[in-house]
């Protein structure tokens, strides 16, 4: 198996045809290349802000049946659709070829995570986070209220260009199994895995209009912003923040995931070999470009050496290149930078740390010897200060910064300075501390003695705080937000008779025997 600096000894795979997209007499197009090879593999039409709009028009006029269906036929639906994700070979090598990762990152991460959340959402647990819920009220006891979930009807999915499965359309399940309609808008640089959902969906005649995807570019996104009833959006802040605005413009919801700058807290008694493995792969699993990937490490001083030494030698065992096919796949660890400028990005960081007094441990630099694919070396910095860029400012890329604190309240400062939080991870052979140190982490969720597997531990919400976003993915949580409540306020079927009585003491025409009456129950009761 050829090592981390040596060229792959397998050739490119071949280019994939396009999916056909829906979208009819688009102007312009998008040109889609692979970033392992450089080959151009699609050209797919652009759609445009008339698209966009009739195809508003159309899930409107389909939501109100599919919200009308039962969970249980919503799910069957749902259900039909991963089986067909799970068995299409096409869809993997389509993943693969737009987005440059290995096989394993494509199949055993992208597709598995999108069978677990459909199996999430479509099972009991689903159904118990949409049904209504019966609360039973104190100083009203003769009544009851009855909390509905109805769908906000159109939904809005823009997705990102770093996993075109995983944060696209699995970001579709649970809007859809809360009946609404959804148009998702994947990024224009990885568009050909949404469409080829699309294909599956209508291949396998289920609900016309109910999902539809519109690949273009930030216009379509904006007319989305305008239309819909509500938006789910992953990507940069900037972009978010335009996102938040225009929602907030048209007081309609939605949920943003906007980055991080996730911290992985070594503390001294730690398992430092665990945690270097842990941290190589968290920082450079799809080489970096993860929202809730390491993107700084806080070492304690005295295993700082020991530690970084570690992931040095982890570094150099990995293997990067173009994808192999699936049986020859075991050859590839690290694959190629989706999006181009996240290159520049690493080396902008990287040249401002080593002026600073950074070193490079290992990587730190482009690779040209893996044929015309965009490929970066791993790279990982030891003496890292929290004022360097590579500190303060979100990578998302394959660059791993080693700081070292003085003890863990030293490291709670540092990761606590930044102002997004996502993600973070701590280790320690003291879980009862790594759990209270992990409680004042301003992060939305905390990964003791583990990385990332918190983003398939779909059970529990999983969000940003601060400048992270808004919102959750997973959890009862993550699909009562795509709906809006409704209270209903009923006698209970027993104590009807009670509701007429009250109602004459407490309506016209007042009466001060029934403000007595008021007086010596608030007494009694407060």
């Amino acid at each position: 198996m050829p090592s981390g600096n040596s060229p792959p000894s397998h050739p490119a795979p071949a280019p994939v045809p396009a999916p056909t997209t829906s979208a009819v007499g688009t102007t312009g197009s998008l040109v889609i290349v692979n970033p392992a090879t450089g080959a151009r593999i699609a050209e797919v039409s652009a759609s445009t802000r008339a698209h966009a709009e009739a195809a508003l028009v159309r899930a409107r006029a389909a939501q109100p049946a599919w919200g009308a269906l039962s969970h249980s036929v919503r799910a069957d639906t749902l259900r039909r659709l991963a089986r067909a994700i799970r068995d299409d070979p096409q869809l993997t090598e389509i993943l693969i070829a737009e987005s440059g990762k290995p096989h394993y990152e494509a199949e055993g991460i992208e597709v598995f995570y999108t069978l677990e959340v459909t199996r999430y959402y479509t099972g009991r647990s689903g159904r118990r986070a949409l049904r209504d819920e019966v609360r039973r009220p104190f100083a009203f006891a003769y009544k009851r209220a009855r909390i509905v979930q109805h769908p906000r009807g159109v939904v809005g999915v823009i997705g990102p260009w770093n996993w075109p499965l995983l944060n696209n359309f699995a970001d579709c399940v649970a809007p859809l199994m809360a009946g609404n309609a959804v148009i998702l808008k994947p990024s224009e640089w990885t568009p050909m895995t949404s469409l080829r959902i699309a294909e599956l969906w209508r291949t396998l005649g289920l609900p016309t209009d109910i999902f539809q995807v519109l690949p273009g570019r930030g216009d379509v996104g904006q007319v989305l912003g305008e239309l819909c009833d509500m938006i789910f959006f992953t990507g940069s802040q900037n972009t978010g923040r335009k996102v938040a605005a225009r929602c907030g413009e048209r007081l309609i919801p939605c949920v943003l995931e906007l980055g991080g700058k996730s911290p992985l807290i070594v503390l001294s008694d730690a398992d430092l070999p665990a945690a270097a493995r842990a941290a190589v792969w968290s920082g450079f699993a799809h080489s970096g470009q993860v929202c809730i990937r390491t993107e700084r490490v806080l070492v304690e001083e005295s295993v700082a050496e020991r530690f970084t030494e570690l992931c040095r030698i982890e570094v150099e065992a990995l293997r990067q290149g173009a994808a192999k096919p699936p049986e020859q796949d075991d050859g590839i660890d690290v694959g190629a930078i989706t999006f181009p400028p996240q290159v520049t990005r690493a080396e902008s960081q990287i040249a401002d740390a080593v002026a600073r007094g950074a070193r490079v441990i290992a990587g730190g630099e482009r690779r040209k010897d893996l044929g015309g694919g965009t490929f970066f070396r791993p790279t990982i910095l030891a003496d890292v200060t929290p004022t360097m860029d590579v500190s303060r400012e979100e990578t998302f890329g394959p660059v791993l910064p080693i700081i070292r604190v003085r003890d863990a309240e030293e490291a709670l400062r540092v990761a606590n300075a930044s102002p997004l939080g996502l993600s973070g991870s701590i280790w320690t052979r003291d879980v009862a501390r790594g759990r209270a140190l992990a409680r004042r982490l301003e992060v939305g969720s905390v990964c003791v003695n583990d990385v990332l597997v918190n983003y398939f531990v779909v059970e529990a919400p999983l969000g940003g705080v601060k400048a992270s976003g808004l919102g959750v993915r997973h959890g009862p949580e993550g699909l009562r937000q795509f709906c809006r409540l409704e209270t209903i306020i009923e006698d209970h079927p027993l104590l009807r008779w009670v509701s007429p009585l009250v109602a004459r003491q407490l309506m016209f025409p007042y009466r001060r025997r029934s403000l007595r009456v008021l007086r010596w129950l608030m007494r009694k009761l407060y």
